[in-house]
């Protein structure tokens, strides 16, 4: 032992105090392991304090950097929700499995735009030039040689033998005109008879507007995304004064025109037995109960037989599930949508079956994609949400092939090509998320997916239902870009207004037909209908695009 001599004291009373000396020193160096001891464990706690906090940033940190890339891809990113599967490298078989023509979708090409190789070099053909439209009327400017050059060297004079045309498209701008409607008087020499010449009843008797001007205001403002004040600078160009303010009491007004029409559409989209819907916001600046920055709601219901599409949309104060309820409430049959929890209580009222939208599924795994990084995207995290892409992409090669099949062909494609597949993507999804996943966003993905696996599929039970909502997203679409330009209404009968003209406007394009060309039947004709069998024959089904292109030929122009 250190400290003893190396010969023991043979005196008793010499070898209790050594050993006393020797038990102090043994207490004292138990006293300094203790202490070097507990601050070696204050240390291990206090760097897994570190380990924790650091761990605590380095995910706050990726998920900041998620969120910047998310951005970024909102701002300034592609808009198309295709998928290249050669973004990424997979571990298994899913990426030799997608149909050739389904990647050839990505890589469209054409003969006009076809590569061509000369020796080393690629070069792209020269697009060829396409024929201005037949309908449009022609200005013939001809551009004759001077007389000395009629005169051939040999002084002969040349003559005619063919010519060479040129087309340029050319535009008038938009150009203001006034329709005077002459009334004539007459009366009897007697001076008890004066009788004056009626004229059709307008949507706007006591306005200055014509309806073809009222259409083009309506369709300018909801479909081409001019906002009253900019139609009001337009309009000054012609030195003509149309402040906002009586452009928008026009169309709030002129809109209640179309309201026996818009019954018969609600009558025809309750008929049938499939229904897609889905809702987009709208900001009411004037509203009872309700402050400025409150969002409300316009809600889309697209249906009605494959003969007689139909587009309604509606102003609501919410987005609630009473909302929906209540737009929903005769409706009967399936119920596209997306898996939003305000369409649950009219499908429990109703008994509804659902068929849930696809694309919103997809996007939950492209969303997690496209905000991970370059080194976590060649990852297995990675490949999971690219993977469930590549799934998405087989599913949607289906549809494509199909596409032009009668249902009975559709439902039989299905049957037979697309349930195998999803039965194999539940099944890796299943095994995924059992695993365990720790990126919170692709545990989401998988979790939808799994949670509505039943709802996803329904489309495979009838040839007649879409894989997707995107017929009401496009919708909801046009509705968004107009709003980002006139951003708000101003009271709850402008909101309402809107929906009536967007449902005309839709309504319109659903069936095929110039929607200005269209409305502009609607305003002329509506005021002067008293019996429902005419606003039938006005419904967009009940005439064909050159009925509606005769009718508007016939209206007053210079």
């Amino acid at each position: 032992m250190d400290g003893l001599p190396t010969k023991l004291p043979t005196d008793p009373d010499a070898l209790i105090a050594l050993l006393k000396k020797q038990q102090r020193t043994i207490e004292k160096q138990q006293k300094t392991l203790q202490r070097t001891k507990k601050k070696a464990e204050r240390s291990d706690a206090r760097v897994e304090r570190f380990r924790k906090r650091l761990a605590s940033k380095e995910g706050h940190i990726q998920r900041l950097e998620e969120r910047l890339r998310e951005l970024l891809i909102k701002r300034f990113g592609k808009s198309s929700e295709r998928f290249n599967p050669d973004q990424f490298i997979l571990f298994n078989e899913a990426e030799e499995q997608v149909a050739e023509d389904d990647v050839a979708d990505d890589n469209p090409a054409d003969d006009d735009g076809a590569q061509i190789s000369v020796g080393r070099h690629t070069r792209r053909r020269k697009k060829k030039s396409h024929a201005l439209p037949e309908h449009l009327p022609r200005v013939d400017v001809e551009h004759t040689l001077e007389e000395d050059e009629l005169q051939c060297h040999c002084g002969n004079a040349l003559e005619r033998i063919g010519e060479e045309v040129h087309e340029q498209l050319s535009i008038i701008p938009q150009q203001h005109y006034v329709i005077r409607h002459i009334r004539p008087k007459y009366a009897c020499s007697c001076k008890e008879c004066i009788r004056t010449a009626s004229m059709p009843a307008q949507p706007l008797p006591a306005c200055q507007v014509a309806p073809q001007m009222l259409a083009h205001i309506m369709v300018s403002k909801y479909l081409d995304g001019l906002p009253l004040y900019r139609q009001e600078k337009i309009a000054e160009r012609s030195d003509l004064v149309l402040p906002r303010a009586k452009l928008a009491r026009w169309i709030i007004d002129g809109s209640a025109v179309f309201q026996p029409l818009i019954n018969l559409l609600i009558d025809t989209f309750f008929s049938y037995d499939i229904a897609l819907s889905d809702d987009t916001r709208i900001q009411v600046l004037k509203e009872d109960g309700r402050s400025a920055e409150n969002q409300s709601a316009l809600w889309i219901r697209r249906g009605g037989p494959p003969d007689c599409p139909v587009v309604l949309v509606d102003y609501a104060a919410s987005k609630s599930g009473t909302t929906a309820h209540g737009l929903l409430r005769d409706f009967r049959g399936t119920l596209v949508c997306d898996g939003a929890t305000n369409f649950n209580l009219a499908v429990r009222s109703n008994d509804l079956r659902v068929a849930l939208c696809n694309d919103h599924a997809r996007r939950r795994f492209r969303r997690v994609y496209d905000k991970l990084s370059k080194q976590d995207k060649g990852s297995a995290l990675g490949s999971i949400a690219g993977q469930g892409m590549l799934h998405y992409k087989k599913l949607y090669a289906i549809e494509t092939q199909i596409k032009e099949l009668s249902v009975e062909h559709k439902l039989a494609a299905r049957q037979e090509q697309a349930l195998p597949l999803w039965a194999e993507f539940i099944d890796w999804a299943n095994t995924v998320h059992s695993e365990g996943v720790s990126h919170p966003g692709t545990m989401d993905a998988l979790s939808y997916l799994i949670k509505h696996a039943t709802e996803l599929q329904t489309y495979c039970t009838d040839g007649r239902l879409p894989i997707s909502n995107i017929q009401s997203e496009h919708v909801a679409k046009t509705i968004a870009i107009a709003r980002k330009n006139f951003m708000f209404s101003d009271t709850v009968a402008g909101a309402e207004a809107s929906a009536r003209v967007f449902s005309l406007i839709e309504t319109a394009r659903a069936n095929g037909h110039n929607p200005q060309r269209y409305l502009s039947v609607l305003l002329t004709e509506l005021p002067n209908i008293c019996r429902v069998e005419d606003v039938e024959a006005l419904l967009p089904w009940n005439m064909t695009p050159d009925e509606v292109s005769s009718r508007y030929a016939q209206y007053p122009a210079p």
